[in-house]
């Protein structure tokens, strides 16, 4: 027979609610002794804990309120920063706006020519008409700068054309009288006179007899004073490379500038970001280069109209034709020196020799110094 398991042992009896009381008793006794404060070591460690613990979280609770004081304040200066930066960017654009609009009230193009520069003499159809050459010259000159000034500014029709013409007058007139083209200085500043008085802001300055360069040193002087300016659009500039140094360009704006050329410009000027045009209907064009000429002496005529302003007449000039280099000589000599009418020998006389015939065979021979008319 199998083994029979004894029975479950009966459960124990229901304690009495004073015998509960009594277990919770002693329970509270025995918590009391975990917890409370006694002179033997080791009683208090968990007290102990309990304040440590304490103090870490009011530290905490102290760091805490620092850190947001800190960013509190730094939120304050990182908004008033903001705020500053943002009214500095506003006064700036306002600035920028304001200096754009004064810059768009009275834009200009400022024109330089050195008339005594070789190259740059003015076609006869202008100056031999005296003051109504000199308006025709101001007339054309403005429509050529206007049209030059076309393709590059949308308000090219808004923007001022300030003309700034130095010569030495005198000299100009007694290369040009020696020449056959003019009669006196008097024909050649009633020219000036007209070019002036025909547009406002074209002016011509005659710097009479200085030093050498005075005309170029003029154009430097006003092409560096003039390029700082912020109502220049553009400067137009018809001068002497030999004037004109790379060394003096390089330090002002290119893209501000162009050379009118004449003569070949040097490498050291075309190798700079400038803009470089030609105008043939202001200027006489430069002589062309001659072959060399067999031994010898030979001398050759050229044969021209020229139109006497007193009479209305054309006369027919008949005069040899100087070398390069004599014209040259003789250029610096009476148009950058002032004088030229005191020269001795007897080749400047013949080089200046030309003979006249008027429509009423009246011939005419003026060697420079004197004029004689023949019947």
């Amino acid at each position: 027979m199998a083994d029979i398991p004894p029975p479950p042992p009966p459960p124990p009896a229901p304690l009495s609610y004073r015998d509960r009381l009594a277990q919770f008793r002693i329970l509270e006794e025995k918590r009391c002794e975990l917890i409370e404060v006694s002179t033997s070591p080791g009683s208090s460690e968990l007290l102990d804990k309990l304040e440590k613990t304490e103090a870490k979280l009011r530290q905490t609770e102290l760091d805490l309120q620092s850190e947001q004081n800190v960013r509190r304040t730094l939120q304050s200066e990182v908004s008033e920063v903001r705020r500053k930066m943002q009214a500095e960017v506003v006064e700036a654009r306002d600035r920028e706006m304001a200096l754009a609009q004064r810059q768009a009230r009275r834009p200009f193009a400022l024109v330089l020519i050195d008339a005594d520069a070789d190259g740059f003499l003015f076609q006869d159809k202008f100056i031999t008409r005296r003051a109504q050459g000199g308006e025709a010259l101001a007339d054309e000159l403005l429509v050529r700068i206007r049209d030059y000034l076309r393709p590059h500014f949308e308000d090219f029709e808004s923007i001022d054309v300030l003309v700034r013409v130095y010569c030495n007058l005198e000299g100009m007139a007694n290369y040009l009288v020696r020449d056959g083209r003019v009669r006196n200085l008097g024909q050649l500043r009633a020219f000036s006179t007209g070019f002036c008085g025909r547009i406002p802001n074209f002016d011509w300055v005659d710097v009479g007899v200085g030093k050498e360069g005075s005309t170029g040193r003029k154009i430097r002087e006003n092409l560096a004073f003039y390029t700082a300016n912020t109502h220049l659009r553009h400067a137009i500039v018809a001068c002497s490379p030999e004037d004109l140094p790379a060394s003096l360009l390089t330090t002002l704006p290119l893209e501000k500038i162009t050379l009118i050329e004449s003569f070949p410009l040097p490498p050291s000027l075309t190798t700079l970001p400038l803009h470089i045009t030609k105008m043939p209907s202001l200027f006489t064009p430069p002589p062309p280069p001659r072959s060399p000429k067999a031994r010898g002496r030979s001398t050759q005529f050229s044969l021209s109209q020229k139109e006497d302003s007193d009479g209305g007449s054309t006369w027919l000039v008949i005069k040899p034709e100087r070398s390069k280099s004599q014209g040259a000589a003789l250029r610096r000599r009476e148009r950058g020196g002032g004088g030229g009418g005191g020269g001795s020998g007897g080749s400047d006389d013949e080089s200046s020799l030309s003979i006249s015939i008027g429509p009423d065979n009246t011939v005419s021979v003026d060697s420079g110094r004197r004029r004689r008319i023949m019947g």
